[in-house]
């Protein structure tokens, strides 16, 4: 068995709380539309396909709760609205039901299955949910494996499994948000085309603005760029904030989801690296720093 990951809920506090009360307006929606150039690359019932999704699930697109992918061609286009697992996550805390999850891999290669297990406040008894290789991983045209799924076996199935067992557990409070990009059968397809994967990697540029700080420090890093990164230099005392649990988790989430929608741009060992030094940082300053070093990597490959 890999091992497991588990996390408590985090305390709810009242700034959280006024941040859940703020509903996404259409005119925020509009304007990431027309930022992003989806205003010309999307017809009118796709755009309206997405704006009253986000609408109706109260998802901002500036915050990468929701994104679109368009891929192919006249008869062969077609348009998946997607959002990531980490907005089952919140959704879910949100409720106040939550009380833990835990996830881990069992097996290898095509036996490989994913577990999860959801405690809630209002149950007796945990729910577990196990979501098998064999069914969940998406293929090609020729039967093989998409590349997300060659690189990422087990980061693809344990998503798919978090994001069914989060909807089995909360239905009405999950059931009609927008599928995790791993549960698309053909979600690559969206991403090896040329012409729709310009306005989608765009959208990186949100993450760009909010880790500004965080990307200038790496822009700073010299040759020896690995042992900084990996948290044995001395960094400012001011620097050092304490990191909550639920604090790695969304930083850890942030740089998985640059890996997913850069795939090209780093090796599985590459990767590994990155988050095993995510992993060990002791506070936000170092995993701060892993998700800028995870930038700059992309940056320099599609310089």
């Amino acid at each position: 068995m890999s091992k497991t990951i588990q996390f408590p809920v985090a305390e709810a506090t009242s700034q959280s709380t006024q941040a859940s009360d703020q509903k996404v307006q259409k005119q925020t929606i509009l304007e990431y539309l027309k930022a992003y150039g989806f205003d010309k690359s999307l017809s009118e019932d796709e755009q309206i396909q997405f704006i009253q999704t986000a609408l109706a699930s109260d998802l901002n697109p500036f915050k990468r709760e929701i994104h679109i992918a368009v891929y192919g061609e006249g008869s062969n286009r077609k348009v998946s609205i997607i959002t990531g697992y980490q907005i089952y996550l919140k959704r879910a805390e949100r409720t106040g039901n939550l009380d833990g999850w835990r996830a881990w891999i069992e097996g290898n290669g095509s036996s490989m299955k994913a577990v999860v297990e959801i405690f809630r406040k209002d149950w007796s008894h945990s729910f577990t949910h196990e979501v098998y290789w064999e069914e969940a991983v998406s293929k090609k045209k020729d039967g093989s494996p998409t590349q997300f799924w060659v690189k990422q076996p087990k980061f693809q199935l344990r998503k798919v499994a978090m994001a069914q067992a989060f909807r089995l557990a909360f239905p009405d409070e999950l059931g009609s948000l927008p599928y995790e990009t791993a549960e698309l059968p053909e979600n690559e397809a969206a991403l090896e085309t040329p012409k729709v994967t310009r306005p989608v990697k765009i959208s990186n540029a949100i993450v760009t603005e909010q880790v500004t700080e965080t990307v200038q420090q790496a822009e700073m890093a010299t040759n020896d760029e690995e042992q900084s990164i990996t948290g044995t230099d001395q960094e400012p005392s001011d620097q050092k904030t304490e990191l909550s649990q639920d604090d790695r988790n969304r930083l850890v989430n942030r740089i998985e989801t640059l890996f997913e929608e850069h795939p090209d741009d780093f090796t599985p060992k590459h990767m590994d690296w990155i988050l095993n030094n995510a992993n060990r940082a002791v506070d936000k300053a170092g995993l701060n720093k892993m998700i800028a070093y995870t930038e700059k990597v992309i940056r320099k490959a599609t310089a």
